[in-house]
């Protein structure tokens, strides 16, 4: 709820420019959903401009209507949501922005130390 209030209060004094950092981060998903409908709603209804820090590739693609993935500081892809998405193969699935955000960064999922060590021969 306060994070709510405290984005419906930022519109009062009508702002050009609304900045906000992870808005929904450590929210509950009931609440997350709130917020995020909030901020639809302003979006839609006032003339400003919403700039969106997230990590959240699901909360991007619903909220944004432009994108701009950065790694390590530089911008490595800019575009509307659809057109990120077709810069990655489909690869047997509707690519979405994870896969977007993989692929322009080269980040991979790796597995933990523990289990990339080579198991160990044992002598019998």
């Amino acid at each position: 709820m306060q994070q709510k209030v405290a984005i419906a209060r930022a519109f009062l004094t009508q702002p050009i420019l609304l900045l906000l950092d992870e808005p929904t981060t450590g929210l509950d998903p009931r609440s997350k959903r709130e917020v995020q409908a909030v901020v639809e709603e302003l979006r839609d209804t006032h003339d400003a401009t919403i700039l969106l820090t997230t990590h959240d590739m699901n909360e991007a693609d619903t909220l944004c209507d432009r994108i701009a993935i950065l790694d390590e500081g530089n911008i490595v892809a800019e575009d509307t949501p659809t057109g990120l998405k077709m810069l990655v193969s489909p690869n047997g699935h509707q690519p979405t922005l994870e896969d977007v955000f993989m692929d322009l960064t080269g980040k991979q999922l790796v597995k933990p130390e523990d289990e990339e060590a080579e198991p160990e021969e044992v002598a019998a």
